[in-house]
């Protein structure tokens, strides 16, 4: 018992804690805001103002009664017992005043709220008879603001239809009455207007008098548009006469020493114009902005600028001609200046000349572009007479290279300089036209007409020559290396060593590689061919390189025989070949093709047609499709073909054939009684097999054929390679001086030698040579006559690795002395 009182104590000290903790200042179990305790303290005041509000009662004040009599006591007790009685029963008379007085409330608010009922209802009828008169006089306003609204578009319709009859008189008024400035927006508003109206009554024709008043507006535009057209005209012959009235007083009146100020003479020209273009560029602008929607506007323009260029036209042209003459005369004796000064001078006038134009109008113009024409053509009168008189290859290349340099991008994008261009390339076409033409003379007078003097065959003495010169300079330049004095001399030799360097040619090192050493037609060919390549078209290039390389191996050929004539046949194929081999190369640079296409008439069906027309001359006149004079028209009809020849091709073929002569000759010349004698036994041979007797016959019989006299013969061709072969390969050495190509020539007459000499030891097997008569012929094996040509040729390595050690110790020498 104690303990569950304990327990119980102690819930109700920490219910009791709790309790306290509840609404604690520092940490409640339970923390409200501001708001949620206004609205307990809210529902506080309601519960008590609803559940315990009690009237306020006064209490009369008890008075003791005074009981004198039975009587009084009686009416004590009866009054104290009823006081009794009423305290007894007071609580429920207190309930039943509380319940009495929340009836009659009741009963208060019942007839409020039906009350409120009835004025509800009374209001709900006022509104919809209210809402009922609100809506019709919505639908009214509206009907009202409608029609209000259908009567000001049909005001503002009828002011905007009736505007484009009205305006007129104010316009016509403003135009033919009082004057306005063309070049002010008042005058562009009122031919903006114009435009407007016309417009408006083209798109209305079905008004009344809408087809009246267009006439009317459309003669007042024109009316407006001829005051453009003779204001603007008499404002560029104001600016014309000004700029006519100062050249005849300061630039036509100069004294003969004196000469006329080119720049400010001009500048004087487009500045006046520059003004006057001032007094009219607004209009203009709005004139061509309107171009395209009205014709007359586009009139009026082409109008405007007829009158510029009728003025500006004359004094320019005149002027340019005037400048361009004067260049020539200046430059008559010098083209490219002229060509190049002419050209520049040009370019500057169509530049200001379009400028100027641009001052007044912001599109182009036909007009312009026609202007222009007329001052390049001037340029194109003044120099293509030039071109007559000019017969130099070098002068017509550079004028082809001047005028194409002026036609850049630069030029050819720029629309002011097109008509420039197109004159430019006319007079390319004439110069190249010359050009092709002097060409040709130079080719058929120069080339193919050469006549070559004794200095130009004079090989190979003239390479000798030159040879001993380089010899004298490369001694020279290494006597200068080791002197300390001579550095002038150093200087010298540098330039000519470097001079000889710069013209020498990738086919080899001699002196026949130089310019100077090449022949005439040669160096005249290429010269010519590498100054055409840059101004002539490919084809038109093509033509005249195939032509002239065809003329010019036709003249190394002429000049190889004549060589050959005064010297030997090595030297005219090694002169044939060396110049073939140089034009080979230097045409390979030319980035063309040298084939040509050419056209010819074959003939041969001609002869078997005339042959059948012969054999059938009884069907000659016949009627039927078996005629012979028509089956001789259709089968002897020549034929066009057409074929291909290539420039490059026949270089090679010459090469080709100039190579196997020099080898043919060359073995020849080595070799060339065993070949005859190989020959004469080859053909007794033949006869001994045909004759009826061969048996008695033999080859060795021959007296030609004797082993004696074949081993001299053997016995001289040996000497005969022994002696020939350095001179020979000196010889391709002089002219060719690449080891390369010398070997590629000389292995074809190394095996020339060696077939021979093999054929020649099947011979003598043949012809049954004993074989003492073999010992005595002595005819020498291929390993023998190998060994024999390698030794000849290394003899010739070893003198020139000699000769040249020779001369570096003369240098050494002289350095230490």
């Amino acid at each position: 018992m104690e303990a569950s009182r304990s327990e119980g104590n102690n819930t109700e000290q920490i219910v009791q804690k709790n309790i306290a903790k509840w609404q604690d200042v520092e940490s409640p179990l339970a923390p409200l805001n501001d708001e949620e305790m206004d609205i307990i303290y809210q529902i506080e005041d309601a519960i008590k103002y609803m559940f315990y509000k009690q009237d306020t009662q006064k209490l009369k004040k008890i008075e003791d009664d005074v009981i004198h009599t039975q009587n009084d006591f009686i009416k004590w007790m009866v009054r104290v017992e009823n006081q009794i009685k009423e305290e007894a029963d007071s609580n429920s008379f207190l309930q039943y005043d509380k319940l009495y007085k929340q009836s009659n409330d009741c009963n208060k608010l019942y007839n409020f709220t039906n009350n409120v009922i009835d004025v509800l209802h009374d209001l709900e009828t006022k509104y919809k008879q209210v809402t009922t008169k609100t809506d019709s006089m919505h639908i009214l306003s509206e009907e009202l603001m409608r029609h209000q609204k259908e009567l000001k578009d049909k005001k503002q319709d009828i002011q905007e239809k009736l505007c484009y009859f009205t305006l007129y008189q104010s316009l016509h008024d403003n135009i033919n009455l009082h004057p306005i400035n063309i070049n002010s927006t008042e005058f562009c508003h009122i031919l903006d207007e114009i435009d407007k109206a016309s417009i408006y009554l083209s798109n209305h024709q079905n008004f009344k008098e809408a087809y009246s008043y267009r006439i009317k507006y459309e003669s007042l535009l024109l009316t407006a548009l001829q005051n453009v057209v003779k204001t603007v005209t008499q404002i560029v012959n104001t600016a014309t006469s000004q700029i006519v009235n100062m050249d005849n007083k300061s630039l036509l009146n100069l004294d003969a020493k004196t000469s006329p100020n080119v720049d400010s003479a001009f500048s004087f020209y487009y500045g006046k114009f520059q003004n006057a273009a001032n007094k009219v560029s607004l209009i203009m602008h709005h004139i061509e902005a309107k171009i395209e929607d009205h014709e007359a506007y586009k009139r009026t323009l082409i109008d405007c600028q007829k009158a510029y260029f009728s003025q500006r036209a004359p004094i320019m042209t005149s002027a340019v001609l005037k400048a361009l003459i004067d260049l020539k005369n200046k430059h008559k004796n010098d083209h490219s200046i002229l060509f190049r000064s002419a050209g520049l001078f040009v370019i500057k006038v169509c530049h200001d000349e379009a400028a100027c134009f641009h001052y007044f109008f912001n599109k182009p113009s036909p007009q312009l572009d026609e202007y222009l024409g007329t001052i390049c053509q001037n340029l194109y009168d003044v120099l293509r007479p030039c071109l007559i008189g000019i017969n130099h290859l070098e002068v017509l290349t550079e004028l082809c290279t001047i005028l194409k340099q002026m036609l850049n991008d630069q030029v050819q994008n720029n629309i002011a300089l097109d008509q420039f261009v197109e004159t430019v390339k006319q007079l390319v076409q004439d110069v190249e036209e010359r050009l092709v033409f002097r060409a040709n003379i130079f080719f058929q007078h120069d080339l193919l007409k050469y006549n070559p003097s004794p200095g130009d065959l004079a090989y190979p003495e003239k390479l000798e020559q030159m040879e001993n010169i380089a010899e004298e300079i490369s001694d020279r330049r290494s006597d200068s290396r080791t002197s300390s004095v001579s550095l002038d001399l150093q200087d010298a030799v540098n330039l000519n060593t470097n001079y000889l360097g710069q013209f020498r040619s990738y086919t080899g090192n001699s002196p026949a590689d130089l310019h100077g050493m090449w022949y005439p037609t040669v160096k005249r060919t290429l010269v010519c061919l590498s100054r055409l390549y840059f101004c002539l078209d490919r084809e038109i290039f093509q033509g005249l390189a195939q032509e002239a390389l065809i003329i010019c191996t036709t003249t190394i050929s002429l000049a190889a025989e004549k060589i050959t004539q005064k010297k030997t046949i090595l030297d005219g194929k090694l002169f044939q070949i060396k110049h073939l081999l140089i034009i080979r190369e230097q045409i390979a640079p030319f980035q063309v093709d040298f084939t040509v296409k050419e056209v010819a008439l074959d003939f041969s069906t001609l002869r078997t047609a005339a042959v059948g027309l012969l054999q059938k001359r009884d069907r000659l006149f016949s009627f039927s499709s078996n005629n012979a004079f028509l089956e001789f028209i259709l089968e002897g009809t020549p034929k066009v073909v057409e074929y291909l020849i290539d420039s490059r091709k026949e270089i090679d073929k010459e090469l080709k054939s100039a190579c196997e002569a020099f080898i043919l000759a060359a073995t020849n010349t080595l070799i060339g009684g065993v070949t005859q004698w190989i020959q004469k036994a080859e053909h007794i041979s033949n006869l001994i097999s045909n004759a009826t007797n061969s048996e008695s016959l033999s080859l060795k019989e021959q007296e030609f054929a004797r082993a004696q006299n074949l081993a001299n013969l053997i016995v001289q061709t040996v000497r005969n390679i022994k002696a020939k072969i350095p001179e020979i390969q000196k010889s391709m050495k002089l002219y060719l001086a690449n080891k390369e190509t010398e070997f590629i020539l000389f292995r074809p007459i190394k095996n020339n030698i060696l077939n021979t000499f093999m054929q020649l030891e099947q011979i003598l097997v043949t012809a049954k040579y004993t074989q003492e008569e073999q010992l005595v012929i002595a005819c020498p094996s291929t390993e023998q006559l190998n060994i024999l040509i390698c030794s000849v040729s290394l003899t010739i390595e070893q003198e020139r690795s000699s000769a040249s050690r020779a001369s570096q110790s003369r240098v050494s020498d002289i350095a230490n002395q």
